[in-house]
């Protein structure tokens, strides 16, 4: 048995590496407690979203069944009295110790907090474009507000809001971004976040923090999650008790979090090992758009690149679009990492091979948007008129969070930014910021695709137009004018670290 010392040693050095105290349950806000109340409700894609989508919520762990209600959302003051009961599935999770396939994980972050219950439910044989009120239920009795959210439609104008990294003072900082986004898209049909939403995959108080900031927008818009590196924790396979710091001689393991699979109801696709269900997967939004999560914090790069390869040949939509964690190409000062070069081998080709229109990324913490210029001798569309440019891929790097990295500050971007010339391998530069958390709003509609990155405060930071020509070419119009001075850390306020949010 660990004596108090040891304990106490332990988790002082997981104070001095991390930076951040573990989260002991006489310090847990209200919001985070559970309780027999359902709460942490938030929607997602699995199967059609035309006619299905899914809802995962959590209580405390006494709440062992539940149900949940949806009804057609009508103007009629009694539009629930028709409403259809669905069986909810429970999971069980304890957070002190966290099983997987690898063993325990004893978390400091979770001490005194014992088990939860999370529960989910999908909603099915729904009608497109329609909109449907819901809630769910915990304990006997204790039901959530009811939501409303609309199901895809077949076809047609789509609207979708893309997060970068939260990560770190997400309920004090990130809580701004996602609900000026909700302000200035309102009627967006889906939330995109590009991974590492928390910075310890392990932590309750991490993640109660993210469902807090969002509130109810995480029910009513539906989220696609993608996971990053931050949503991953450490286990010691030779520590079967799961000790609270691993053996220093031993090898750990980092692992996803189970609160990653608990908390989101994804697709699960057979083509992929199972541990990667529900961490890679495709959403086929509609004919218009389909959307392909990569899982880079992940190392089974090859698997994944087969399956994005063979998913991607058998798309037949409009536009295609790739979101994964990691970047796809990274500044000098970033790509130091032999897994970052692994990665691009395996998903570079296949990314290349077909034409995907827009790649997501975070990870940086900087923002970045650069493009993969098409040869000129592969397009019978001239690549010309002022400001329009023929284009492969165009590649977003964004960070929604209030931590930010201070890249080009020894350089001159207007030196290089936006020239149209190769800076980071085969990819142009167009546009970069510093010190600046954003989200951007992405509308597509037929052969055209409009993109807007948006500051904090509202403000249009970055736009451009793709239009699809009839022979496939993708032609890249940039806005008029690429809105304001680029954003440094020289020319913007003033910034302290991140271990410094509250």
């Amino acid at each position: 048995m660990r004596t108090l010392k040891t304990l106490a040693v332990g988790l002082l050095a997981i104070v001095a590496v991390t930076g951040f105290h573990p989260d002991h349950v006489a310090d847990t806000p209200p919001w985070q407690q559970a309780t027999g109340w359902p709460d942490r409700i938030i929607s997602t894609f699995k199967g059609d979203p035309a006619s299905s989508f899914a809802v995962t919520w959590r209580t405390d762990a006494s709440v062992g069944r539940t149900i949940a209600q949806i009804a057609l959302a009508t103007p009629d003051a009694r539009f629930d009295l028709g409403a259809e009961t669905v069986r909810a599935e429970t999971e069980i999770v304890n957070l002190e110790a966290m099983r997987t396939a690898a063993g325990v994980r004893r978390s400091p972050f979770n001490i005194g907090l014992g088990q939860t219950a999370y529960h989910s439910v999908r909603f099915r044989d729904l009608e497109p474009d329609t909109l449907y009120a819901w809630r769910v239920q915990g304990a006997r009795g204790q039901w959530s507000e009811w939501f409303q959210t609309r199901t895809a439609a077949r076809s047609g104008p789509i609207r979708f809001v893309y997060f970068g990294d939260a990560q770190n003072g997400v309920y004090s900082h990130w809580s701004r971004v996602i609900r000026m986004a909700h302000e200035a898209a309102p009627d967006a049909d889906f939330f995109l976040h590009a991974g590492d939403l928390v910075q310890k995959g392990d932590s309750d108080y991490n993640w109660a923090e993210w469902f807090h900031a969002g509130g109810f927008i995480h029910a009513r818009i539906p989220a696609i999650p993608v996971p990053g590196n931050h949503e991953n924790m450490a286990v010691w396979p030779d520590d079967p008790d799961g000790a609270l710091v691993g053996d220093p001689a031993g090898e750990r393991v980092r692992v996803r979090t189970p609160l990653w699979r608990a908390q989101f109801t994804l697709p699960e696709d057979e083509r992929l090992p199972e541990t990667l269900h529900e961490q890679a997967y495709m959403v086929a939004y509609s004919e218009d758009l389909h959307i392909f999560v990569v899982d880079s914090a992940q190392r089974d790069f090859r698997a994944q690149a087969r399956w994005l390869d063979r998913a991607l040949a058998e798309s037949d939509a409009r536009w295609t679009v790739v979101s994964m964690h990691h970047p796809y190409f990274a500044p000098a000062a970033f790509d130091r990492n032999a897994v970052d070069a692994q990665r691009r081998r395996a998903l570079a080709p296949v990314i290349e091979r077909h034409d995907v229109d827009l790649v997501l990324t975070g990870h940086i913490h900087h923002y970045n948007r650069a493009t993969l210029a098409i040869d000129d001798a592969r397009t019978s569309r001239a690549a010309q008129g002022e400001g329009s440019r023929a284009v492969d891929t165009v590649f977003v790097i964004s960070s929604s969070g209030a931590k930010t990295s201070p890249l080009y500050e020894d350089q001159d971007p207007e030196r290089f930014v936006g020239d149209g010339a190769p800076d980071l391998g085969a990819l142009s530069l167009d546009r970069i910021a510093g010190n600046t958390p954003m989200f951007q709003v992405i509308e597509i509609d037929g052969d055209v695709l409009r993109y807007e990155a948006r500051l904090a405060t509202g403000e249009v930071y970055d736009v451009f137009t793709l239009e699809r020509g009839e022979d496939g070419t993708k032609m890249l119009t940039e806005g008029d004018p690429t809105h304001g001075e680029t954003r440094l850390f020289s020319n913007t306020g003033p910034y302290r670290d991140w271990w410094d949010l509250r």
